[in-house]
């Protein structure tokens, strides 16, 4: 290993708990799409074992130089639920794999049926692969660095709402919402049972990092994507004691609206993680009013590190940690996972500003000019 990851992991932990680090945090979404490239592997040649998986994901996060340790082949309740459900349905041709990017499942072909979502079986995650394996490399990744259980990442519900139902999901909002609820009743049966399995073969996590998908204007109204995502977010965060990191990568999140009612549930919510509003004055109000709250994001992998050069990623980092950084309660996590079209070279930019505007404490005038 180039680093010491269990120095680095607690530099985040002394964020989250509001304690001022040595420096500003920084936390990369690991994905399919990076580590192949930067392994020289195919998805399933990273996959095919824990061991294998583990050195892979080492080699990886050391390459990006942020202070977290990831899993490559990301453990959240996304494309691998979907899998998971294809295996334990006997449908494994509706599942898509690529070599060098994420792997997908074709949407709505699960579920297309009320007898379909009736007969639906819940996949056992202690034994439909990948699961199994992805949770032992975790486990192999808590040996060798000293980090690596707090990768809990369910997606309650919306996220396997549209792999199993697809967009016919929209339409039952309003014209079968009780069919609509039978099966978020069972996906959330399903990431129960994923929860289970995670704390037996990896270990018990101390927060889970929810994906929420729904809470998002272009895709529900925010008192219909409580009843269909956010009730069962908040079912979990009571039934599993778990406080919370709100991940929402779209484009015009209820970050606010969302943490209210979470707060209202009397649900502890550590962090949110988004790259939108990419205004940060609006964060800059956001901090006022949830102090508590950390804040992870700060840069949008579609915008200047796509797009950009490496000299963008720099000022946009160096805005970030002038405005939200003074208070410690920053994480720099560009958002979400970095596609193939982002330069290796702005990746590397972003842990250079990182250190170079990242120290505490943040003193602006004391920065380089150039």
């Amino acid at each position: 290993m180039a680093r010491n990851y269990k120095a680095c992991w607690e530099r985040v932990v002394t964020t989250m708990m509001g304690v001022t680090p040595d420096r500003v945090p920084l936390i990369f979404l690991t994905s399919e799409d990076v580590a192949a490239r930067v392994a020289g592997l195919t998805i399933r040649e990273m996959m095919s074992s824990p061991e294998i998986l583990a050195e892979k994901s080492i080699m990886v996060n050391d390459f990006l130089g942020g202070d977290g340790m990831a899993l490559v082949a990301n453990p959240y309740c996304g494309p691998f639920e979907g899998l998971a459900f294809a295996k334990a349905n006997g449908r494994n041709d509706v599942f898509v794999w690529k070599d060098y990017t994420t792997p997908f499942i074709r949407e709505g072909l699960l579920c297309q049926s009320e007898k379909e979502i009736e007969a639906l079986e819940i996949p056992d995650h202690n034994i439909i692969e990948p699961w199994p394996t992805l949770f032992r490399a975790i486990a192999i990744l808590q040996e060798k660095t000293g980090i690596g259980v707090d990768q809990f990442s369910p997606s309650l519900t919306w996220s396997s709402v549209q792999m199993l139902r697809g967009s016919q999901a929209y339409l039952d909002v309003r014209q079968n919402p009780d069919l609509l609820m039978k099966l978020c009743e069972k996906i959330y049966a399903s990431q129960w049972n994923y929860y289970q399995a995670y704390c037996r073969l990896a270990g018990q996590p101390n927060f889970a990092f929810q994906c929420s998908y729904a809470f998002n204007q272009h895709m529900l109204s925010f008192e219909d994507a409580w009843k269909f995502e956010g009730q069962f977010i908040a079912r979990f965060a009571k039934e599993s004691g778990l406080p919370l990191i709100i991940h929402n990568c779209g484009f015009k999140p209820y970050h606010i609206e969302l943490i209210e009612r979470l707060q209202k549930e009397q649900v502890q919510v550590l962090g949110v993680n988004g790259s939108h509003p990419l205004d940060i004055d609006w964060w800059v109000e956001f901090r006022k009013k949830f102090p508590e709250i950390t804040i992870m994001g700060g840069l949008h992998v579609s915008a200047e590190m796509e797009n950009g050069t490496e000299k963008d990623v720099e000022n946009r980092i160096k805005e970030v940690i002038q405005k939200l950084g003074s208070d410690s309660r920053l994480i720099i996590t560009p958002t979400c996972c970095m596609p193939w079209r982002v330069p290796l070279s702005n990746i590397k930019a972003v842990a250079e500003a990182v250190t170079k505007y990242g120290k505490y404490p943040i003193d602006p005038k004391s920065w380089p000019t150039s």
